[in-house]
């Protein structure tokens, strides 16, 4: 691939996601780069004229890896759909495609209603992260969150609160998961001798047992077996004092148990600009770290999330080839 180029999925049109993406990209139309929307072309029209927008639209399609992207419009990869649950769904389809078939060289995700398409479309969809990481036939990915020089990563996503210590006990998968995350650090973010910090499950990570067992049942010994595996891995530490400055500056990548133990302080100390990047997939898959936002008012909006994944993406794709370099 000469370009890089984005595949942009659609997102729920009625959200948020799209209407940043316009904004930005009506401000500066280059600061995001080379990009394809991918969504079915009648869909974007109308919700265009809808919402008053004088923006040219270039219908694309790809013919022996030969694309026509103009840089003054919006390039558009059609494709037919029944409706705008199923224009979400297979935006994700399509995008994928893109990067697989080497047209495009990253996917960034706008934010979906995981809801309705569980509801009218999937019904085994639970979220983008592990779309992907099923499409790209993983079993294991990572959801990791970006910001400025903060990575943060989750070992259990989208379940129930009550089964995130069925989870932790398969220590087999768990010790594989971080093994792929120390590869992601080393060739997606560029750092040699990633230094990881990791949560406890209880408060104060257990307090020697007093609180909980499940720190020194299942993560320290997840902590001694990936040691001499040679990663450098420091904890259980207590997840109300994981993020103090001494440990950002020391750590380049803190691991959460469970969802909100890592989402609640990453958007704090972000500030809704952070980035949610799926690792350990063979594709480039970031996303902005806020939903659809439906009552959102588009002046009220904050685009840095979105803009920074375009950032990411593209570094993780220059690191991703500089590494192969290095190798050959």
């Amino acid at each position: 691939m000469s370009k890089h180029i984005h595949a942009v999925t659609i997102g729920d049109i009625n959200g948020i996601g799209i209407k940043i993406l316009l904004d930005i990209w009506k401000k500066n139309n280059k600061i995001l780069g080379s990009f394809i929307l991918v969504t079915n072309i009648q869909i974007i029209n109308k919700f265009l004229k809808k919402n008053k927008y004088k923006i040219k639209i270039n219908k694309i399609n790809y013919l022996q890896n030969i694309l026509k992207i103009k840089s003054n419009c919006i390039n558009i990869y059609d494709f037919n759909t029944k409706n705008n649950y199923t224009n979400s769904y297979e935006s994700l389809i399509y995008s994928h495609e893109l990067c697989k078939k080497n047209i495009c060289s990253s996917i960034i995700t706008l934010p979906v209603n995981k809801e309705k398409i569980s509801k009218f479309v999937n019904k085994k969809f639970v979220g983008q992260t592990e779309f992907f990481q099923k499409k790209d036939n993983k079993d294991i990915s990572n959801m990791i969150f970006y910001y400025k020089k903060i990575i943060v990563t989750t070992l259990t996503n989208h379940i129930p609160f009550k089964l995130i210590n069925e989870k932790l006990k398969y220590k087999k998968h768990i010790i594989k998961k971080i093994l792929l995350l120390k590869n992601t650090l080393k060739i997606d973010f560029n750092i040699k001798s990633p230094k990881i910090l990791i949560s406890g499950l209880n408060p104060h990570a257990g307090e020697n047992s007093l609180i909980g067992k499940e720190e020194k049942k299942i993560i320290i010994p997840i902590i001694k077996e990936l040691r001499k595996r040679k990663v450098l891995i420091d904890g259980p530490h207590s997840a109300d004092s994981l993020f103090i400055k001494k440990n950002i500056n020391k750590y380049n990548c803190f691991i959460c148990l469970y969802h909100d133990q890592a989402l609640i302080p990453f958007k704090l100390i972000s500030d809704f600009k952070g980035v949610n990047y799926t690792g350990s997939l063979d594709i480039i898959r970031t996303s902005p770290d806020h939903g659809t936002a439906y009552k959102l008012n588009i002046k009220d909006a904050k685009k840095d999330s979105l803009l920074n994944s375009f950032i990411l993406a593209k570094k993780i794709y220059l690191n991703r080839k500089r590494y192969q370099i290095a190798k050959t």
